[in-house]
């Protein structure tokens, strides 16, 4: 693209030096070659890097990164979960590979929708929530006689299926565990969480709503 610009200069200046000679304008005809190649010589000048000065490096941490991964949801229990997330900052995705397909001797004691949890007890438990509470849990108490065994937590919002999250649960009269979703002010409406176990048989359930703060 830069050659094509040259030859039209040189072109209009050849053009207009032949013009200046027909005329007897010998002064102009040095200026226009003086000009054409001064400019020739500017413009293909190779433009000189410049050093970066001050330059900035984002530092960020795991627990940032696992924040912006998952914005919508994320799920802790007193052991390892088997959560993994995706890329898509919507969307998280349930390793299933150690999920059992045999019934499994679990009950549910406690099932509460709370803002905080606090040396494993929910805090500020409730069944009517505003929309800027920024996170809620749902937290779990069950009594399992078997090792290893697993619940689900299924978030729904206006009955539909909104985030699932696979549970380990330990071998304890009373295992404590909890899953977790971001608020977005956009998220008012009914909510439930159904607890099952990993043949899909519902222990328990909990409904609660979202409000605007208007409200």
């Amino acid at each position: 693209m830069i050659y094509t610009h040259i030859f039209l200069v040189i072109l209009v200046t050849v053009v207009l030096i032949i013009f200046a000679e027909y005329q007897k304008l010998r002064k102009i005809s040095w200026i226009l070659f003086i000009g054409c190649i001064t400019y020739i010589v500017l413009i293909i000048e190779p433009e000189k890097v410049q050093p970066i000065e001050n330059e900035e490096i984002a530092i960020v941490d795991s627990d940032s990164i696992t924040s912006m991964i998952s914005q919508t949801a994320e799920s802790y229990t007193i052991t390892n979960d088997i959560l993994k997330e995706s890329k898509n900052t919507n969307t998280l995705i349930i390793d299933e590979s150690d999920v059992t397909d045999e019934m499994q001797n679990l009950k549910i004691l406690t099932l509460s929708i709370a803002n905080d949890i606090v040396e494993k007890t929910p805090i500020g438990i409730s069944r009517l929530f505003l929309n800027d509470i920024g996170i809620l849990y749902c937290y779990t108490a069950v009594d399992n006689t078997e090792k290893n065994n697993m619940i689900i937590h299924n978030w729904r919002h206006n009955e539909q299926d909104y985030f699932k999250s696979i549970i380990r649960v330990g071998d304890s009269p009373n295992w404590r565990c909890w899953s977790r979703i971001t608020i977005r002010p956009e998220m008012i409406g009914n909510w439930q969480v159904i607890v099952t176990d990993t043949v899909g048989t519902q222990l328990d359930s909990i409904e609660f709503s979202i409000i605007p703060t208007s409200e």
